[in-house]
């Protein structure tokens, strides 16, 4: 508890910063965006700092000598995952009758919708919830218990009507990063997907 009380403490003042934003309405989709870097480099250094104690930090989240089969794990398995996030998609679309189109031209530029959404942003999600929280749980509880809450976690954090969705592919990225114990392969995986799906958005309609 120690532990999280610290790491709120660490988040609070791009928090409150926020807040104030919001509401004097000063607030955007853009200025949303650039608040959740900070927040999030802030987040992950903190569960860092936390972990660092119990020998495992950052350094252990990402492993060099193993880099090469790694990207090999990833090109391997990203087949399989895609398909089943797809299947999902699908399904959720289905139940909701919605799609993430709107999410995706939240922002029209496609540049800053690829380096955002496609490579960003999949990287923190998972050094944040695969690497930090993930571990962080793990210490309290069995891998596969830890594996369901880093997804519900993951899950929420997300649309209500993606909730299903996300959540199995936060479990499947679980067992890549519990199988290899490393996050180069559920990176790679998640930066593959995230690329091909949002470039569906940004493909000439003819």
């Amino acid at each position: 508890m120690d532990d999280l009380l610290f790491i709120l403490a660490l988040d609070f003042p791009i928090i409150l910063l926020a807040v104030i934003l919001k509401y004097f309405g000063l607030n955007s989709d853009s200025i949303n965006a650039f608040l959740l870097i900070p927040l999030s480099v802030i987040t992950i250094w903190g569960f860092h700092l936390s972990l660092k104690k119990k020998d495992h930090g950052i350094g252990l989240w990402f492993r060099i000598s193993s880099f090469g089969p790694d990207l090999i794990w990833s090109i391997i398995t990203f087949p399989a995952i895609f398909g089943v996030y797809i299947l999902m998609n699908f399904m959720t679309s289905f139940i909701w009758g919605r799609n993430d189109a709107n999410v995706i031209l939240m922002n029209p530029n496609e540049i800053i919708a690829v380096i955002s959404l496609g490579l960003f942003f999949p990287v923190m999600e998972e050094v944040i919830f695969r690497g930090a929280i993930y571990e962080y749980i793990k210490r309290f509880y069995s891998p596969e218990f830890s594996m369901v809450l880093t997804s519900i976690a993951f899950a929420v954090v997300h649309p209500f009507e993606q909730w299903m969705k996300i959540f199995v592919f936060g479990m499947l990225l679980n067992l890549l990063y519990y199988k290899r114990g490393t996050l180069t392969v559920s990176s790679t995986v998640h930066v593959m997907i995230n690329l091909i799906y949002i470039s569906f958005f940004y493909l000439p309609r003819g």
